[in-house]
């Protein structure tokens, strides 16, 4: 009777708690407005997902070489989305972001899930080469014109890595987003990260889907976003689901 009761309850505080699915859906809370100085003070209550360091098609000795959490949310003209970074060493300055340190947002605004890049789909790469940039001129690269479509960006340095935080339009020049709850894009968080200024050492993925390291062209990799109705929630708890951590 006591393994029963226990089993009952950590399964009813996983459905209290738990508005994400690791690595196939992430629940955007909406509308939450988030400023983007890179003090996670405003994310207080909303859900973080852990990507640990051996998620990926390339997986780091450990968490404090390369691991990640994210959360992202919205209010009526941005899709906010932060990504805390463990990162022991920090490199940039080659030409390709993806060879050194950085962090890339995948969108599929009208989740077509084609097999190839729509108009409405984009790869978002912010490297650490932005670290102490203005917010609203951060080095935007990746691929379908990421660069034009106005993300803005704090990006700085913490104890343990750094990290990105990020205003997508949802508007712009590729598409137009409703954040009317239900309504679902395709969606994925990758991580690069080089140790020795030799070219990406490790390659971490959020998306379940993404075995293969595709996003970059195959919009089927990505996962989902779902637009849900904010929740309140104490100010004190900061909610989080690590890949692996429930079986």
């Amino acid at each position: 009777m006591r393994t029963t009761f226990g089993f009952l309850v950590l399964v009813l505080t996983f459905c209290m708690v738990s508005t994400a699915f690791a690595g196939t859906n992430y629940n955007c809370q909406y509308p939450v407005t988030i400023t983007l100085d890179g003090n996670l003070g405003d994310w207080a209550g909303v859900e973080f997902i852990s990507v640990p360091h051996d998620k990926g098609t390339g997986p780091a000795p450990d968490d404090a070489d390369a691991s990640l959490e994210f959360a992202a949310v919205a209010d009526d003209d941005w899709l906010y989305v932060v990504i805390d970074i463990k990162d022991d060493t920090i490199i940039s300055g080659q030409s390709d972001n993806w060879q050194d340190d950085s962090v890339e947002i995948y969108i599929d605004a009208n989740h077509a899930r084609a097999e190839t890049y729509e108009d409405d789909d984009a790869q978002i790469t912010i490297g650490a080469g932005s670290i102490g940039q203005p917010v609203g001129s951060p080095v935007i690269t990746g691929s379908s014109g990421a660069a034009d479509i106005g993300t803005q960006a704090s990006v700085v340095t913490t104890a343990g890595g750094w990290i990105v935080e990020a205003a997508i339009p949802l508007t712009c020049g590729k598409w137009s987003i409703s954040p009317a709850a239900g309504n679902v894009i395709g969606f994925n968080v990758h991580f690069n990260d080089d140790d020795d200024n030799g070219g990406r050492d490790h390659k971490l993925i959020w998306s379940d889907l993404d075995v293969d390291d595709a996003s970059w062209n195959n919009p089927t990799r990505f996962a989902d976003l779902t637009f849900i109705g904010a929740t309140a929630v104490e100010p004190s708890s900061k909610l989080a689901i690590t890949w692996g951590g429930i079986k």
